[in-house]
């Protein structure tokens, strides 16, 4: 079978240690402290924080302990994060040929002919989009070159941070030298089916496309032909996804570990809400999800009152739904989270019965009607319905206030 190679070159920009660097950028006083994002397991930290082992998912109290409570800890601040990514991402989108996001901080670029254009060498023009980034939009971050999105996506990550590699080939002595996992998408399942075939990338792309359609499937020979050097990875741009969806399976490890089994939880929802934050959208249904040991699903709903983007309270209803619904009785091989009835977060229309307004005039006018409605017929006559709720919806969900 004959594929054709790949004649476009792809920039994966990979922002470094984005929601600490956004932190920073905020306030530039903490820049050389060791800076640590979340409230009750790291989300993100600077590079400083991680040369001592810190990473995400370390927990907080551990984080504390390693640094001699030493440091600037800080809750995040998604609604600040997309507003970095929006900019970094029109920013590109004036400086490269197609942009498609990957996530909150990180796309691919389609850099095709442009070194031409500028009359310069494809590793001046990294380096001069790299500064300009930095200098613009006041992030750093890390580029990977190549010939398709995986292979960019992998060199991205091989001189962080605020590093770059460029690689226009299928070396196979580069190959040799990178292990398995760095590549996207194979996760433990693959590894376990791979882990006496192969070592690194080379031996992956050894095993041939058919091997790997034989016995693995479609990903694994995707991601050959990615390797190889032919585009097969393509992202959708644009497009309104009536639920998003984050799953992970423990392979072997089938347990009832309830502390293991939440922190997993846990971990797909912080990947999911990265991507309500870069898709922009609300939600107002949250759901969980258990396969158990003989892979049977079962699944547990909770609707909002309201659509919403608070990542406290879509936490702490994950957490209270944990509580509730999970079997100490049962062996489970999985865990997931669903975000569905999305809306928009683009076309907003303000309702009293949301406590998170933007800031806007329309907010003031709101709050300024109500409190002259309030002072002329009494006091508390119209509230936000939020607050109404508020009483009996966050003590429900074990919310401190």
């Amino acid at each position: 079978m004959k594929f054709n190679t790949s004649k476009k070159i792809w920039a994966h920009i990979d922002c470094d240690s984005f929601f600490a660097e956004c932190e920073i950028l905020k306030n530039p006083k903490i820049k050389d402290d060791f800076v640590i994002v979340g409230d009750e397991i790291v989300l993100a930290c600077n590079y400083k924080t991680k040369s001592f082992g810190i990473k995400t998912g370390t927990p907080i109290w551990q984080a504390r302990e390693i640094l001699k409570n030493k440091g600037v800890y800080l809750s995040s601040d998604h609604d600040f994060y997309s507003l970095v990514s929006s900019k970094l991402m029109s920013y590109l989108e004036e400086k490269t040929l197609e942009v498609l996001p990957f996530s909150i901080d990180e796309a691919f670029c389609d850099i095709t002919g442009l070194c031409k254009l500028y009359g310069i060498d494809l590793e001046t023009y990294i380096k001069n989009l790299q500064n300009d980034i930095l200098k613009n939009i006041g992030i750093p971050v890390s580029i990977g070159v190549s010939t398709t999105k995986i292979k960019a996506k992998i060199f991205s990550k091989l001189n962080k941070p605020f590093g770059f590699f460029i690689d226009l080939s299928c070396s196979s002595e580069l190959y040799k030298t990178l292990e398995l996992k760095i590549v996207p998408f194979i996760g433990k399942s693959m590894q376990e089916k791979l882990k006496y075939k192969c070592s690194n990338v080379y031996d992956f792309v050894f095993l041939g496309y058919w091997y790997l359609k034989n016995n693995i499937g479609k990903n694994a020979t995707d991601l050959w032909l990615e390797l190889s050097g032919v585009n097969a990875f393509f992202i959708k741009k644009n497009n309104f996804s009536k639920s998003i969806s984050r799953g992970r399976s423990f392979n072997k490890n089938i347990t009832n570990d309830s502390d293991f089994l939440l922190k997993e939880l846990i971990s797909n929802f912080n990947f999911l809400f990265e991507e309500l934050i870069l898709k922009n959208y609300e939600t107002k249904r949250v759901s969980i999800f258990f396969r158990d040991k003989e892979k049977q699903t079962f699944i547990f709903h909770y609707t909002l009152p309201c659509f919403t983007i608070d990542r406290r309270v879509l936490l702490e209803i994950i957490k209270y739904m944990f509580k509730i619904y999970f079997n100490d009785n049962v062996l489970y091989r999985s865990t997931g989270i669903v975000f569905s009835n999305l809306k928009d977060r683009s076309f907003h229309q303000t309702n009293i019965f949301e406590n998170n307004f933007s800031k806007t005039t329309t907010k003031k006018e709101i709050y300024t009607i109500i409190n002259d409605i309030n002072l002329k017929y009494d006091n508390h006559k119209i509230a936000f319905g939020m607050d109404l709720l508020g009483k009996n919806f966050i003590s429900k969900l074990g919310i401190r206030k």
